[in-house]
């Protein structure tokens, strides 16, 4: 079978969204991290598929992963989407199910993700965003020095979208938003990358283009984005490019010497 990476998943996942809640009046939400749970799923078997390394690890027992996973405490602490490490003490892998890999608490943290988006209101978002990326990858290195810190950015190239934190039928209209995607993605390049080397700096940030409304009268699919503005191949956050430099970190510094 054919490997499908998580930049085309995420779409179907949002295409089934709009099939399947919409007309049951349960909408997307910005502050849901059901989108961000997925996106760190489908990383993870990218990771598995890429990896010779991490996957006889996996398979081993030697490597687990983790959702949802508190680093640190009070005001340095951070919900990480997703984390990778050797485990705690003894684990089995799933009984069924494509993913080869135990989920369990680490001992030690390898690899961290933090996945966020902008569908909407891209202008006030995009700034956030970037400051949510460079607090985590801080966070991240303050408690674990040598993990790996990466994010993904989901972003909503559709010209009208419905929020659910705005007043009902306040309709969020997009104007000029091929360039405030551009902005953004020129934003996300600029954030200080740690070049493979141990640092507090970020180790590799995804962005993610979609065209997806949650309106139900504008009559098109939920699309990937691979014409500009969206990345292209060997740009730093094209998702396949980043996840190829977060494999090779993460074989580098940690599998190769296992």
């Amino acid at each position: 079978m054919t490997h499908r990476y998580g930049d085309e998943r995420i779409v179907e996942y949002l295409q089934q969204e709009r099939e399947w809640k919409y007309p049951k009046n349960v909408p997307y939400h910005p502050r849901s991290d059901a989108h961000g749970g997925a996106q760190c799923r489908y990383f993870l078997d990218d990771l598995l598929y890429e990896s010779d390394l991490l996957r006889e690890a996996a398979e081993s027992g030697d490597v687990v992963f983790q959702e949802d996973y508190e680093v640190g405490e009070g005001g340095l602490s951070w919900n990480t989407d997703l984390v990778m490490g050797p485990p705690e003490g003894e684990v089995q892998l799933p009984l069924g199910g494509e993913r080869r890999i135990a989920q369990s608490d680490p001992d030690e943290l390898w690899l961290a993700l933090d996945a966020k988006s902008i569908m909407t209101e891209h202008q006030k978002a995009r700034r956030n965003r970037v400051r949510d990326i460079n607090s985590f990858a801080d966070i991240m290195h303050h408690h674990h020095e040598r993990a790996i810190a990466g994010g993904v950015l989901l972003i909503n190239l559709a010209e009208r979208f419905d929020s659910p934190t705005r007043d009902p039928d306040d309709i969020t209209d997009h104007p000029n938003v091929e360039r405030i995607v551009d902005e953004i993605l020129d934003m996300f390049r600029a954030i200080d990358r740690s070049g493979g080397d141990v640092s507090n700096n970020l180790d590799g940030a995804a962005c993610v283009v979609v065209r997806h409304t949650n309106l139900l009268d504008d009559d098109h699919q939920t699309k990937l984005v691979t014409d500009p503005p969206a990345p292209q191949p060997g740009d730093e956050v094209h998702y396949q490019t980043f996840v190829g430099i977060m494999r090779d970190l993460l074989e580098s510094r940690f599998l190769e010497q296992s």
